[in-house]
């Protein structure tokens, strides 16, 4: 199964440094396994198709410049030999894949640094941020020490999952940002 974010992206949401990202690893990866299942089910819902096949994650070796025909990345594994994507929330589109450089490349809309991240499937910078959302949410329905009397932690665990929920059925709805 590919997770829509990782445990860094929620260990940022509830405010934990590494050490204790570290301790509640296992915890995390739990609610980002319930995000995830979501997710799915949500594009479910509206008779889409899962978001999680689309996804691959890399970086850019070299620059690129608006209006680029190929892309350069540190590892093309994992991508398809044609697609859509986005560097760093810039999405594109590709029709060819020659190891490393994606080729036939159109809708770059501004110039990108070297190390900037390269991701198959449009939404997916928007998934991860939804992903820990609703994770950082599930943490904390499922940790005791935020259920205190005065529901802080309860509170802002609510809100979390409201937002991720209300962006993830907009997004799923949607479809495609094409």
């Amino acid at each position: 199964m590919t997770y829509y974010c990782s445990v860094a992206d929620v260990g940022s949401r509830l405010g934990l440094d590494s050490a204790q990202r570290t301790r509640a690893n296992s915890r995390i990866t739990s609610a980002i396994r319930r995000a995830t299942i979501d997710i799915d089910q949500c594009y479910r819902d509206y008779g889409r198709d899962v978001p999680s096949r689309e996804i691959a994650s890399t970086t850019l070796n070299g620059a690129v410049s608006a209006g680029a025909t190929t892309i350069t990345l540190a590892s093309g594994t994992g991508f398809s030999s044609a697609g859509n994507g986005n560097i760093d929330g810039d999405s594109f589109k590709w029709s060819g894949k020659s190891t490393n450089d994606l080729t036939g490349v159109t809708g770059v809309s501004f110039d990108h640094a070297s190390g900037v991240t390269v991701e198959e499937g449009e939404q997916a910078h928007v998934l991860r941020e939804i992903c820990a959302d609703l994770a950082a949410a599930y943490y904390y329905e499922d940790e005791a020490t935020f259920q205190t009397a005065s529901r802080e932690g309860g509170m802002r665990g609510t809100m979390l999952h409201e937002r991720g929920m209300n962006n993830l059925r907009r997004l799923a709805h949607l479809g495609s940002v094409d």
